[in-house]
């Protein structure tokens, strides 16, 4: 069932948070305490990293009214749960589109690696018509964030507008390899 959600102000962060489970059968106890996260935006489900189900994390958009306070009480009930923390990162939206209805999965890419260039370079990359784009499957979501007070790193979540019922995607099909490779950690929703 598709939620119409109004939103009246923009995205103004994006917040990461990356943590290890204590263990992978703690994933759906985690799940259900980072569902429990009330803001503008809908909640975006725990996320689990397709190379160690230990290794999950959350994301967050948050508009100039909400401050990170909900992010910290999040800590506190997760805490039990977690291994270990990776430190709390901010980004600067770039993008932030979804559609009408909620995602039926997502999948997030991150690294601290590659440089974020601004101005016309970026436009360049842009299709400019549809007919450019129109073999493409509908997103849900798009969220593109650069990390604040460095240069380096990206954060890019994708909610697959499919059907629910539809089966998902095989993460494991990734090129994981290259990524590790490369630095970069990849996460999907496992319900």
């Amino acid at each position: 069932m598709a939620t119409a959600v109004r939103i009246t102000s923009p995205i103004t962060s994006l917040v990461l948070e990356e943590f290890r489970l204590r263990s992978p059968d703690f994933g759906p106890a985690a799940a259900r305490i980072a569902a429990s996260f009330s803001g503008v935006e809908p909640t975006v489900p725990l996320l689990t990293s397709i190379d160690d189900p230990h290794d999950v994390a959350a994301v967050w958009a948050l508009h100039s009214d909400e401050e990170t306070g909900a992010v910290a009480a999040q800590r506190d009930k997760l805490d039990h749960l977690v291994a270990s923390w990776r430190p709390l990162k901010h980004y600067e939206p770039r993008i932030t589109e979804r559609s009408q209805g909620p995602p039926a999965h997502y999948r997030l890419a991150v690294t601290e690696s590659g440089i974020n260039a601004m101005g016309s370079q970026v436009q360049a990359a842009t299709p400019r018509t549809l007919s450019a784009v129109s073999t493409m499957s509908p997103l849900g979501l798009l969220w593109i964030g650069s990390p604040l007070g460095t240069h380096a790193g990206l954060l890019i979540l994708l909610g697959d507008a499919d059907d629910a019922n539809d089966a998902r995607p095989d993460p494991l099909a990734w090129p994981l390899p290259l990524s590790r490779y490369l630095g970069v950690r990849i996460y999907a929703s496992v319900a």
